[in-house]
């Protein structure tokens, strides 16, 4: 099940029959990646978007490259779940703060480096997807350390 994809016409039987007004597809990535390291298979989404008529649905799109990310927007691709790189975001924000300063105890502090960081992912992601076609061309990278795009 680990290399999984969806069939282009079962999607669009899934759809005729259940009316489902969106649907999230298998084309090479998997929930909770936390590096960006899914290769995504573009021909087959293309396939798909052709088939159905419904917005389609990339799960695990935080460990998907930023390049291919673009590219499945361009391709189709209406709505990506980041859940798992804005927790990352958060969660080295609040190492590194903790790390460089150990004895800081208010929350105010470290969950202020949190926002910070979600808020500089949050903005890059919505770059990313809300111009794929520039994104594609210019080339991205991801303000997550040790993320690779």
């Amino acid at each position: 099940m680990a290399d999984a994809r969806t069939d282009p016409v079962e999607a669009a039987d899934f759809v005729t029959a259940t009316g489902v007004d969106g649907l999230a597809i298998a084309i090479g990535s998997s929930h909770a990646m936390v590096t960006q390291s899914a290769a995504l298979d573009l021909e087959l989404l293309r396939r798909i978007r052709s088939a159905v008529p419904v917005p389609l649905v990339l799960h695990g799109t935080s460990g998907v490259p930023d390049e291919l990310v673009a590219r499945a927007v361009a391709d189709g691709i209406t709505k990506v779940n980041v859940s798992t790189q804005l927790n990352r975001a958060m969660t080295d924000a609040v190492r590194s703060l903790l790390t460089a300063e150990p004895a800081v105890v208010d929350p105010r502090r470290y969950l202020g480096a949190a926002r910070t960081a979600i808020e500089q992912q949050a903005a890059h992601l919505i770059s990313l997807i809300s111009r794929p076609t520039a994104a594609v061309a210019v080339g991205t990278t991801s303000p997550v350390k040790g993320t690779p795009s």
